[in-house]
């Protein structure tokens, strides 16, 4: 127990808030001589997955007495947005509605100071990174949520895509209200069907009388929050937390049939270089008849490669059958690896590296 004064509390906080500020403005001087060295470099990108990576890890091995190391990264998410911001043009373009939960999970990711500009089709989506260089892609391909799966293993395989990050995230919901400072002064909620669909046992917990209005959109349910009634919806927390005089209500609500969900940031050309403990995509064709996948197990075995997950996909209409997807921890060794991918790549009609990335939030 401190014997200070509340007045002499507030003094030790404002000497602190002025030496982090001080921090805070030496680090972003830093950040843009750090622009023209990656200009020297030949790196236009502000984004550096990999080294992202390495500030986020080391932060995860800080001693904490009282922040704990959720709380920490959520502050540097914003101090590194701000700094990449300065940069450049900081830019994710989503496959998702605005104000969606996979535009949330981006600005989660991205901070507040990047700039998020979504698309409805995955048509869009690659024609927006083609169009304005510097520009990342950001989706979630989740079986759950694989409309537009088909149309991405099909970039991958066309090297119109690449895979730069992969950043594994539990969306979270949140109730709010126009004005009522408790759900049932509510007369109605706002939901999307996905919503509804998702936070199901929410739903039927509900002990209120409440009128469930199904929105086309996240959009839709963000404009019904002008109500002169009180009115009430589920958004996603980051969404909710942007948007100006929304009371939280409740919040902590999970997707339940899937907690974490995997997103990838992705660009039109590789941007990280090989190296041992980042994670690799192998995209492997085989035709209907294909008795060869046991072979490509048994090389990754053979060079002591760490397999991380597999599935496959069906396409028609193609010279494949299937499309086998192989995640793996790259080697120590570049040239274990190479060994194992000339002996898949004979086991298959066609073979492709997606890029090889780091992961966020393993």
């Amino acid at each position: 127990m401190t014997s200070k004064t509340l007045e002499d509390l507030r003094k030790d906080l404002d000497v602190i808030d002025e030496r982090i500020v001080e921090l805070l403005d030496q680090r972003a001087a830093i950040a843009l001589d750090l622009r023209a060295a990656k200009l020297a470099a030949g790196n236009e990108h502000a984004l550096v997955p990999v080294r992202e990576s390495q500030v986020f890890a080391q932060l995860a091995r800080k001693r904490l007495n009282k922040l704990t190391h959720q709380q920490l990264e959520q502050i540097f998410v914003e101090i590194v947005s701000a700094c990449r911001q300065l940069q450049s043009h900081n830019r994710i373009c989503v496959l998702d509605e605005k104000a969606g939960w996979v535009n949330a999970a981006a600005i989660n990711r991205f901070g507040s100071s990047c700039d998020v500009v979504a698309t409805d089709t995955f048509e869009d989506f690659s024609s927006e990174l083609d169009r304005t260089p510097g520009t990342f892609g950001f989706a979630s391909f989740t079986p759950d949520f694989s409309f537009e799966r088909l149309n991405f293993i099909d970039a991958l395989m066309s090297e119109r895509l690449y895979v730069v990050e992969e950043f594994n995230h539990s969306p979270e919901f949140c109730v709010v209200s126009n004005t009522a400072r408790d759900l049932s002064e509510a007369g109605e909620i706002c939901v999307t069907s996905d919503m509804l669909r998702q936070l199901r046992q929410f739903f039927i917990s509900l002990s209120y009388d409440l009128k469930i209005k199904i929105c086309r959109s996240m959009t839709e349910v963000l404009e019904n929050m002008q109500s002169v009634n009180p009115v009430a919806a589920v958004l996603p927390i980051e969404i909710a937390k942007s948007a100006e005089g929304l009371i939280i209500l409740r919040a902590g609500l999970k997707i339940e049939s899937m907690p974490r969900i995997r997103f990838f940031t992705l660009s039109p050309k590789p941007v990280n270089e090989y190296a041992a403990g980042l994670k690799t995509l192998l995209l492997c064709a085989l035709d209907e008849y294909s008795d060869k996948l046991s072979q490509v197990f048994s090389s990754l075995r053979q060079q002591k490669i760490q397999v991380t997950d597999v599935h496959s996909v069906e396409f028609s209409g193609k010279p494949f059958s299937s499309i086998v997807a192989i995640e793996m921890i790259l080697p120590e060794s570049e040239e274990s690896f190479k060994k194992a991918l000339s002996e898949i790549e004979s086991a298959s009609l066609l073979l492709k590296i997606c890029g090889y990335f780091p992961v966020f939030r393993e």
